[in-house]
This record gives structure tokens, C-alpha cells and sequence, in this order.
């Protein structure tokens, strides 16, 4: 007996219509439909009548019309009838056909998404979002949405429904506009906090002691463009890109050591960095909770640089790390009373190429403050002052001041000499009033003024004590820690601040993440957090590539992957495809320069043939040293879940 796959038949409802006097009769009509957010429910956007049930009752066989028969040739070989469950097809040739299910055979694009998933398991982002996030499968949405922002580089998620129909996902199914905007507004402040939270966690778990006997983590900020007036974070402020326009400030910590992300914070464009410490204090505080302490040592710039921060930080435990800026009074006397021996050729580093001397001073502060009254400092610690003084960038600094006023000296004085030369000619005198009179364009001017005397003629003569004044600070660097006594350890634990920095260059570079694109505030929570997770995977993954590099197995690769951007090695791995089908599924046989990618990123290679049930898991805390991936332990299904 010949086999015949069942026809693909759309999605149908049953009406019915006519009256008590002509009879009433049973149709067949298809449907399309969409999720309404506003009435949390699913709405009809159109049907189409395609047949009548025979027989005037509401079970039978199906009398298509010509246009549906027209669309479905195959149907030539079937009756169909309508059940209580629906379509039900027999062969019109029962004797010499049988009728079995279609064939579903799909290929995605999946190479790129599973190393994004498995990265997201090693970094404890997929627990996190487990934990959190879990119901109606928010936390696999969440992580789809974010895989896409990095493999397309964009936050406009317009083209999202598109790309998650040819791309293997954590979630299988499609996401249209409206679900994703209800998906993000689903996201409150709470649910980030305790995203965080479950992320400390992990840490914890993961790397025990290693993580929390010194911990330096990397505070800074940076600014988000707008132009929607819909957004009450968007303020005009100090746009660090320079544009023209309101902005919305992001707060990143992150561990200097390997990168990863430990808090996110969006906040108001016209807030300055020195005003958000106390906050953070607070927030940092819920994170970590009644669990063990940290030995949390937070690294900041001079832009966090203020008496406030420093007793915040003294006040609340937290060890800090801190760059002083040289317009304080009191670490201008401290430089002043240790300059000789900062400059001194013993206190020169060879490896960093600068002197460098720490002191330490007692800090006074007030453990108890109270709002409105002056604060009492009569509680005191110690406090280690790390200078350093870079030889090269003094120099320069004295001989551009010197070059620019040399300039301007000669441009002034020759105005003078013209001056008398102009009064010669004219038999005249030259009055203090006539040498006031004569002036420089205002930069040059500025030159003069600053760093010039005048002689008994009213020629300008170069003043070298107002210019070493003017340098007195130049190439000096100070470091302020309650904690961290050595120099060097201080200067490099700065130096590693550059994590939050590469973040930062990855979030508005790479990912084109430097618009907000959203509408309201309750969906912009809930893409910020998909932006946090998507910028902190790619540079894990782009400090992974780094690492490679460095070890004896690169070296004998043929593929030097430092030539490469991360946005290209990820194309590159897009283009592994997955095929799936009734029952399981595999991936393309992954070799050559592929599989040198999946070991530089630390993840191990998706099997060539493979009957997999599962789909990889996020919430996997999976190792380098892990053995190959076993379905059985998945928490995913391929195009599993419910809609939203």
C-alpha cells in the first residue's frame, strides 16, 4: 500500500448560519489573530469562509470552495471532515492509500546562538534569568531578544519576528511587536534588583572564595541619547558623546578581573556622577544581602572624586579605590609635603615608567550624620595617598605652556615695536593708555596675561614662575584607598578600570546601543536589561578571543583571530545551520576555522549528528573543562512554551 503525507492545513473554526425557516447549515472559515496588550487577550484580525459542512449538520465532510482547492491541489486525493477536534482527512483511494503525518523538516541558522547561549550559562546570566524571570518563559524570551541584539548589532527589535523564524532560539516561537512591548513592561525595578541579586549569587557559588577575598569591581558612567520627551530619566546634561540633544545616564560595575557584570543602573541625564554614590551604596547593599561579605574594593575616576563619597564609602564598610582630583586643598598640601621624595630618581618605577610614594593620613569623618547639621568628623581612619609622577607628560606640559606663550610674546611685542615706531613717525609719545590698548586675539591674549610681565617700555617679558605654577600639578596622579597599601597593586587595579570603560565601547559602538528607541519607561526597563545582558556577553566572549590568543595553542593555529572583529566571528558562526525534524534534531558538521572559534570562545562544539530533544541551556553553569553537552540535562524544548 502506497503512503501519502496529510495535507498542511491552516487554522479553522467552525459558523453557523441560515434561519429556522430556510434551516441553518455548518461553515469552515481560517483566521488570523494577535495579541492585544491593552485588552490582555487575543483578538481576531481576519477570516475567510473556505467551505460548508454536507448535510446540514455540525459534523461531516468538508465542500471546499474552488479558490481553497485552488491553493491546496493536493487535496484532490482526500475528503476531509470536520470533528470536535477539528480537520480529519481519509484517502479517497482507501484501499490503495494510507495517509501519514507531514514531514516537518526546518534548517536554522544556530552556530552563533549556541555559543551565546552557552556563554550566557558560564556567566550565570541564564540562572539569573531563570530565577527571576521564569514564568510564562519570560527568562527564555528575554534571552532570545538579547541574542538578537548581538547578532544583528542593533537595539530596534522591528525586524525581530523575522529573524527569530530563521534562527534557532532559546524561544522557539515568534515574537511580535506588541508581545515584546508587554514582555518589557512586564520587567519592574524589582525584578532587576533581584536579577542582580541572583547574579551575585552565582558568583558565589561559582568561585567561593576566590571571588570574594578581594574583589576590585570598576564603577563608572556613561550617557544614552533621546529625542522622545516620554522618557522621565531624559535630561539635558553633559552628553559624553557630544550630541545635541537630552540623554539618559547608565551606571556599569563590573569585576576588573574577568569583566563580568555585577549591577546596571539607568538614572537621570542631568545627575553628575559625584551624586550617585550614595544611592549605590544602597543598592549594593541589597545585592549582596546577609550573605558573606565581600572584600569589595570599588574602583572609581575623578569624576567620583568628593568628601561625601569618601565618607559614604568609609561610613558603610565598602573599601574604594579612588582617582582625587588636584583641585583639592588638602591633597595639594600632601603632594606639596611629599613632592621631594616623589620626585626623587629612587622613588622611579621601572615597569610603569613613573615615580611613585605613598603616605598615609588620617581621614576624619562623621559615622553618624544627621541632614541639616554640619557633620562632626570626629570618627578617624587611615587613608593611603598613592602619588604618581610621570616625567614625559610634565615636560610636555612645560613646553607647549612655554612654546604657546613664546608665541604670543613675539606676536605682542610686535604690536609694540610698531606701536613706537607709529609714534616716531608721528613725533608723538607713547602713553601707559596707548600700551593698554594693545591686545591679541583672546586665546593668545590669555598667554599674556597668565604667563608674561612687562618691562619699563610695556614689552612682555616671560614670567617662568607662572608658568612652573601653572604645571606645578601636571603629570602627577593621586590614588586614594582605605585599603589597598601598595602603590603598584593601587596603579594597576586602576589601570584594569578600563573593564567598565571597554564596556561602555561595546554597548553604544558595537551594539549601536548609544539611542534608547523606546517609547515609555516600563518597556525601556525591561530592553535596558537585554541591552546589560547582550553588552556583557559580547565582551566576555571578546575577552575570551584575547585570552586565546595568548596561549601555545593559538599560536599554532593558522587563523589569527585578533584580525578579526567579534561582530565577525559571530557572522561567521551564524552561518552553522541546525537542522531540525520530528523527533530531534542536529547540527552541521562544525570543522576548519569553526571549530578553532568554538575553542578560542571556550565553548565546547555542538555535535554533527545527534538525535538532540532538548534545546542548550541557558541556566547551564557549564565550565570550559565540562564534558560535551547531554540533552537529557537541558531545561529548554525546541519551540516550546506558551505565548505571551
Amino acid at each position: 500500500m502506497a503512503q501519502i503525507e496529510a495535507p498542511k492545513l491552516p487554522r479553522a473554526k467552525l459558523g453557523i448560519a441560515g434561519n429556522k425557516k430556510s434551516g441553518f447549515y455548518y461553515y469552515v472559515q481560517t483566521y488570523t489573530h494577535h495579541y492585544d496588550p491593552a485588552k490582555k487577550r487575543s483578538v481576531r484580525d481576519s477570516q475567510k469562509t473556505i467551505g460548508k459542512v454536507l448535510g446540514g449538520e455540525k459534523y461531516g465532510k468538508i465542500e471546499f470552495k474552488q479558490f481553497f482547492l485552488d491553493e491546496h491541489p493536493e487535496l484532490e486525493n482526500f475528503d476531509v471532515f470536520w470533528t470536535a477536534d477539528g480537520f480529519e482527512v481519509k484517502t479517497v483511494d482507501e484501499d490503495n492509500l494510507s495517509v501519514v503525518p507531514p514531514a516537518f523538516i526546518e534548517k536554522r541558522m544556530a552556530g552563533a546562538s549556541w555559543a551565546l547561549q552557552k556563554a550566557m550559562g558560564q556567566m550565570g546570566l541564564g540562572s539569573a534569568l531563570k530565577s527571576v524571570f521564569s514564568k510564562y518563559h519570560r527568562h527564555l524570551k528575554l534571552a532570545s531578544i538579547a541574542i538578537y541584539m548581538i547578532i544583528r548589532q542593533s537595539n530596534i527589535l522591528h525586524n525581530y519576528e523575522p529573524f527569530s523564524k530563521v534562527t534557532w532560539l532559546p524561544w522557539g516561537k515568534s515574537l511580535n511587536d506588541g508581545q515584546i512591548h508587554h514582555l518589557f513592561s512586564s520587567v519592574t525595578d524589582d525584578d532587576l534588583m533581584n536579577f542582580y541579586k541572583a547574579l551575585h549569587r552565582f558568583y558565589l557559588d561559582k568561585f567561593g572564595n576566590i571571588f570574594s577575598d578581594r574583589v576590585f569591581v570598576a564603577l563608572d558612567s556613561t550617557s544614552i541619547s533621546t529625542y522622545s520627551g516620554k522618557l522621565s530619566n531624559g535630561e539635558w546634561g553633559h552628553n559624553k558623546d557630544g550630541d545635541s540633544t537630552r540623554q539618559i545616564n547608565y551606571l556599569h560595575i563590573c569585576d576588573e578581573a574577568t569583566g563580568l557584570p555585577i549591577y546596571g543602573k539607568l538614572y537621570k541625564g542631568n545627575v553628575v556622577d559625584v551624586s550617585t554614590v550614595q544611592n549605590l551604596i544602597a543598592d549594593l547593599a541589597i545585592i549582596m544581602g546577609t550573605q558573606k561579605k565581600l572584600n569589595l574594593t570599588v574602583v572609581t575616576d575623578r569624576g567620583y572624586d568628593s568628601d561625601d563619597n569618601l565618607q559614604d564609602f568609609v561610613r558603610n564598610g565598602f573599601n574604594f579605590l579612588q582617582r582625587s582630583s588636584m583641585k583639592s586643598r588638602w591633597i595639594q598640601d600632601v603632594v606639596e609635603q611629599n613632592r621631594a621624595k616623589l620626585v626623587d630618581d629612587n622613588s622611579y618605577d621601572s615597569y610603569s615608567k613613573q615615580h611613585m610614594y605613598t603616605t598615609s593620613v588620617e581621614y576624619f569623618y562623621d559615622s553618624f550624620p544627621v541632614d541639616g547639621k554640619k557633620k562632626s568628623n570626629r570618627d578617624v581612619i587611615n587613608i593611603y595617598v598613592h602619588m604618581y609622577f610621570d616625567e614625559d607628560i610634565y615636560h610636555n606640559a612645560r613646553s607647549v605652556a612655554k612654546k604657546n606663550t613664546v608665541d604670543a610674546r613675539d606676536e605682542y611685542n610686535e604690536k609694540i615695536r610698531n606701536l613706537y615706531a607709529t609714534a616716531k613717525t608721528d613725533n608723538t609719545k607713547v602713553t601707559p593708555e596707548m600700551l593698554s590698548k594693545v591686545k591679541l586675539k583672546k586665546g593668545m591674549q590669555e598667554f599674556i596675561d597668565s604667563y608674561c610681565k612687562f618691562d619699563s617700555e610695556g614689552y612682555a617679558v616671560i614670567d617662568s614662575e607662572a608658568i612652573d605654577e601653572h604645571v606645578k600639578y601636571a603629570g602627577i596622579m593621586v590614588l586614594l584607598s582605605d585599603n589597598v597599601s601598595d602603590p603598584r597593586e593601587a596603579l594597576f587595579g586602576y589601570n584594569c578600570r578600563r573593564r567598565v570603560e571597554e564596556h561602555f565601547q561595546t554597548f553604544k559602538d558595537h551594539l549601536n546601543f548609544n539611542r534608547a528607541y523606546a517609547s515609555s519607561d516600563k518597556a525601556f526597563k525591561g530592553k535596558f536589561l537585554c541591552q546589560f545582558i547582550a553588552a556583557s556577553l559580547y565582551m566576555f566572549l571578546e575577552r575570551r578571543i584575547k585570552k586565546y590568543e595568548a596561549t601555545d595553542a593559538a599560536r599554532k593555529d593558522k587563523i589569527k583571530l585578533t584580525n578579526k572583529s567579534m561582530s565577525r566571528i559571530i557572522d561567521d558562526l551564524n552561518t552553522i545551520m541546525l537542522t531540525s525534524y520530528k523527533g530531534g534534531y542536529f547540527f552541521d558538521e562544525v570543522c576548519g576555522k569553526y571549530r578553532t572559534y568554538f575553542n578560542a570562545l571556550g565553548i565546547e562544539v555542538p555535535e554533527a549528528k545527534h538525535d538532540y530533544k532538548d534545546q542548550v541551556n541557558i541556566t547551564d553553569g557549564a565550565t570550559d573543562e565540562d564534558p560535551d553537552y547531554e540533552a537529557e540535562d537541558s531545561a529548554m524544548t525546541l519551540a516550546s512554551g506558551e505565548e505571551i
